[in-house]
């Protein structure tokens, strides 16, 4: 008796386009359809009762992230938004699949495994570096319901859940503001929709109280980044009594090379960082930084998928997850210091 795997083999296609076709499901073509179901019919393929059962229309979905996350669970940020996707697929009794995407540029380098041998009703991908090309290269062979999750193109036809940068930022940047600090830096990082967001709500709210915006762009989010970012600005803006960093590892590198070159948070430097992730409360000092439910983000994302499948012409939902600004003891008023280029310089 022929399995799945042989099928879709003999047929050319993948695993998961076979499922599809045997479930009777959306997203593959009537030719490619007929012919999947001829193989099946010519080699006795015979499906399991599981795969037409009524209350099962969604057995199994993937979960995908880029490779500069090479392990999605080792990700501060991203391992609390699996855990939220774990969490609700285990209550649905669904399965879960992790893969991992590699790409150039906006080349896709190879399909995940979790596309091509596994029969998934629906893919999750997490990430904000992902292009666009990318990803309509990725379900190309055979569309499957997706859900971006931190990542967002205007023009798409896909479900998105994002973080109100926007609002962090501005609140964060405002509660320096409103601390005595007029010159605020801001170490950036790539051109992901989430960064790009957080670096436009600080050059904006700086705007609306007339002043000027320092901007360092590393080429990353890593403590690494953090930690470059601060001799850039050290180096740029020497005038800076406050720096807000694109995300708390970031925030964690800065505040230890400002240590190491002598200055006091928050003294000498007030420092704030975004996420809330779990390390930042046990700084010293704890860290402020603007709070993300980012569970909250993988379980919406489970439900805006399961929602796809059953209803795969309903309009496009992008869900905006809160945020909050968690005040710490990073954070003070701005006292004169002056900054010790021959530290800096030596580096």
């Amino acid at each position: 008796m022929a399995n799945i795997r042989q099928v879709a083999d003999e047929a050319g296609v993948s695993i998961g386009t076979v499922s599809r076709v045997l479930n009777n499901k959306p997203g593959v073509g009537e030719q490619t359809r007929q012919h999947i179901l001829a193989i099946a019919k010519e080699l006795g393929y015979i499906p399991s009762k599981r795969s037409f059962s009524p209350n099962s229309q969604v057995t199994h979905l993937g979960i995908i992230s880029p490779t500069f996350q090479p392990d999605i669970t080792s990700n501060p940020f991203y391992a609390a938004v699996f855990h939220g996707v774990e969490h609700i697929c285990h209550e649905f009794h669904i399965n879960l699949s992790y893969s991992s995407l590699r790409f150039t540029d906006t080349q896709l380098d190879s399909y995940p495994f979790v596309i091509k041998h596994t029969p998934i009703d629906g893919l999750l991908l997490v990430g904000g570096g992902i292009p666009q090309e990318v990803v309509e290269a990725l379900i190309a062979p055979a569309p499957l319901p997706l859900v971006l999750i931190d990542n967002y193109f205007p023009d798409c036809n896909w479900d998105a859940v994002m973080i109100d940068n926007v609002r962090g930022v501005r609140m964060s940047t405002e509660h320096l503001i409103n601390q005595g600090h007029h010159h605020i830096a801001l170490i950036g990082g790539p051109d992901h929709p989430s960064i790009v967001e957080r670096r436009s709500s600080y050059c904006e709210t700086l705007r609306r109280h007339d002043l000027t915006p320092t901007i360092v762009t590393p080429p990353n989010l890593s403590p690494t980044d953090g930690q470059w970012g601060v001799v850039e600005i050290l180096r740029e803006a020497p005038e800076t009594t406050a720096i807000i960093c694109s995300n708390d590892e970031q925030a964690v590198g800065a505040l230890r090379k400002l240590q190491e070159l002598g200055y006091r948070v928050p003294d000498d430097f007030s420092l704030v960082g975004f996420d809330n992730i779990n390390m930042v409360q046990f700084t010293s000092p704890p860290l402020t930084t603007v709070c993300v439910d980012r569970g909250t983000m993988g379980r919406i994302a489970v439900q805006l998928l399961l929602d796809r499948v059953k209803s795969p012409a309903r309009p496009v939902i992008k869900v905006t997850i809160g945020v909050e600004l968690v005040e710490r003891g990073s954070v003070g008023s701005p006292r004169p210091h002056k900054i010790s280029l021959a530290a800096v310089n030596a580096d």
